[in-house]
This record gives C-alpha cells, structure tokens and sequence, in this order.
C-alpha cells in the first residue's frame, strides 16, 4: 500500500474549487476570471498525474 499525497491532494481539491468559482464568474460576465480559471485547471491537472504516477 503506497502513502496518500496529502499536500497533492489538497491542491487538487483546491484547484477544483477555485475552478469552480472562476467558472460561475465566467457564466455570470466576469470575463477575467477565464484566466485564472484556466491556470487552476491547468495545475490541478497536472497535480493529479503526479497523483497517478505515485500510485503506481
């Protein structure tokens, strides 16, 4: 049994909620928040192939 990545972890969940609220900005008119909400996609993407590549 591998270690949880908690620091991974809550970067990705992190991620994800900023994603979320960038996304309802962007659907309310805010359209600066597509920016931001795209680096966060971007990085919780990438933390989850870390993830990945530990769990194997």
């Amino acid at each position: 049994m591998t270690s949880v990545r908690w620091a991974s972890l809550a970067t990705v969940a992190g991620c994800g909620l900023l994603a979320l609220v960038c996304l309802v900005a962007v659907l309310r008119g805010r359209a600066w928040a597509a920016v931001p909400g795209l680096v966060v996609t971007a990085i919780g993407f990438r933390e989850v192939r870390v993830l990945q590549r530990h769990g194997h």
